[in-house]
């Protein structure tokens, strides 16, 4: 695949790129009508349940989706989500089902939309650590009518516009391999039946808990596919998610992960872009650690393991 420059934001609507692959409606054949309810699944994966799980679900009571199946995707010892669940007794509790994976989030999710049956329209993959900000519903239901295939939505923190990891668009825009890095999470995903018959699962080579040094990257890499077979993957701004608060880490810590991140994203890169592509990254990623010395040494020491992390998932070689 090449890199293309990236589409301005506004120069296509989200409308007139469903029309153009639609056929001239905005309606695909898949797609549900006006007049009928959408129908979602929901699956969840979980490294180590607690409270929050329970909040996510009181969260997803609040919609006016028809809901197919909640799947959790458990991945603890001993099944630790069915303890969680002994307290929640809310109206969702006839949908759920607790599966086991091994660790890994890309295979957690796999093995959840696995266990899916049909008949859903959507599928939504939130982590166990957030939970919908109100009622989205209705956002993602007007999408998926006008033929979107998959999306994001935006993740907040917990404690406001501090530690907000994307400086996410105010406007629905259509995603594109240039801008879609900086407008996508990973536990904002929404996903069609349509999309996942297109471009397959999640690679579990990739992301947090992989048997792999790419700790990161499995989510865009499954949208980069779909835009490469000419799907509409939209950025929207009505599904909104929060994230509670992580624990801080410790500065080695800390530049553990964002290396081993890092190494992700740049096999992403190797994966899904040109030659010219991966150069730019790495030439943005080098003028970053320049600026931040100005920052002092702790910013320059960050900066410089993402560097590092994205030349070892490029080259593939770890140093």
């Amino acid at each position: 695949m090449h890199w293309t420059k990236p589409r301005k934001c506004f120069e296509v609507t989200v409308e007139e790129q469903c029309t153009a692959e639609c056929g001239g409606s905005l309606v695909s054949a898949a797609a549900p009508t006006s007049t009928e309810l959408i129908s979602a699944s929901v699956v969840i994966p979980s490294l180590s349940p607690n409270a929050g799980l329970l909040r996510l679900l009181q969260s997803l009571e609040l919609q006016r989706f028809t809901y197919s199946q909640i799947i959790i995707v458990d991945q603890s010892l001993g099944l630790k989500s069915r303890a969680v669940l002994e307290n929640y007794e809310g109206s969702l509790r006839p949908k759920i089902q607790i599966i086991e994976s091994e660790p890994g989030l890309a295979k957690a999710r796999n093995a959840g939309l696995s266990a899916l049956r049909d008949g859903w329209d959507v599928v939504l993959l939130p982590d166990d650590d957030v939970w919908l900000d109100g009622d989205v519903s209705e956002s993602v239901t007007k999408a998926i009518r006008q033929g979107v295939s998959a999306g994001s939505g935006r993740l907040d923190p917990e404690n406001g516009t501090d530690g907000l990891r994307i400086d996410f668009p105010d406007k629905q825009i259509l995603l594109t391999q240039g801008n879609v890095w900086r407008s996508s999470i990973e536990a904002c995903y929404f996903l069609t039946p349509h999309f996942l018959k297109s471009v397959g699962m999640y690679d579990e080579s990739l992301g947090l808990g992989a048997k792999t040094p790419w700790q990161s990257g499995e989510g865009t890499d499954l949208l980069l596919r779909g835009l490469e077979r000419g799907l509409t993957v939209v950025y929207l701004p009505g599904y909104k998610l929060v994230e509670a608060t992580m624990p801080t880490l410790s500065a080695e810590k800390s530049r553990r992960r964002l290396r081993n991140y890092a190494r992700g994203t740049g096999r992403v890169f190797a994966r899904n872009y040109s030659l010219a592509g991966r150069c730019a990254l790495l030439i943005r990623s080098a003028g970053r650690v320049v600026l931040q010395t100005r920052r002092g040494r702790e910013a320059f020491r960050d900066n410089w393991q993402i560097l590092v992390g994205r030349v070892e998932g490029i080259t593939g070689k770890i140093l």
